[in-house]
């Protein structure tokens, strides 16, 4: 057992039930607590109010947002939660799991990537992502394709590897911006 697990925010538009985002958080949330180096920090935006996103985020080591493509882009109230955090995102490490269209949502995390860059974050290389997401997971929640598990496990180990060093730093030397 890892004696300090990272703390990793899981940051959601909503949980609804049906909707694929809940499909692929739900499933990315089961992977993160099969590990012993992650402490699992589901925010859903739907009901956290903006006011406590600042705190949930300055509490992070890492953050995984799960985020659909609109109009070859990001969903405007997810720029409304990140705008709303500011700080609290500096020195972290980000990492995305996106879905949509022909795209599999790869248009909204480079956005999202230009917006972290600004808020001085660091997004990994790595990021899931579902094109025509209702085909690749069972009724069971669980993906149809055995690699993606296998791709997880590798975004999950390149956010660690960010995320311990980050942590270190942020903890011995206020960022300077």
């Amino acid at each position: 057992m890892t004696v300090h697990p990272l703390r990793l925010v899981l940051l959601v538009r909503n949980t609804e039930p049906g909707k694929f985002g809940t499909v692929a958080a739900d499933w990315f949330a089961r992977q993160v607590e099969q590990r012993d180096d992650f402490k699992l920090d589901l925010v859903d935006l739907e009901s956290t109010p903006l006011t406590a996103l600042p705190r949930r985020i300055q509490g992070a080591d890492a953050v995984v947002i799960v985020c659909p493509e609109y109009n070859h882009g990001y969903p405007g109230d997810l720029k409304t939660a990140i705008d709303a955090v500011r700080r609290p995102w500096f020195a972290k490490p980000i990492a995305f799991i996106v879905y949509g269209g022909r795209s599999g949502g790869l248009r909204a995390a480079e956005q999202l990537r230009q917006v972290f860059g600004e808020l001085h974050a660091v997004t990994t290389r790595d990021t899931l992502s579902f094109h025509q997401p209702t085909d690749h997971f069972g009724a069971d929640g669980d993906p149809l394709d055995p690699t993606t598990s296998l791709a997880a496990a590798a975004l999950l180990d390149q956010l660690a590897w960010w995320a311990r060093p980050l942590r270190e730093a942020r903890s011995s030397t206020p960022y300077p911006a």
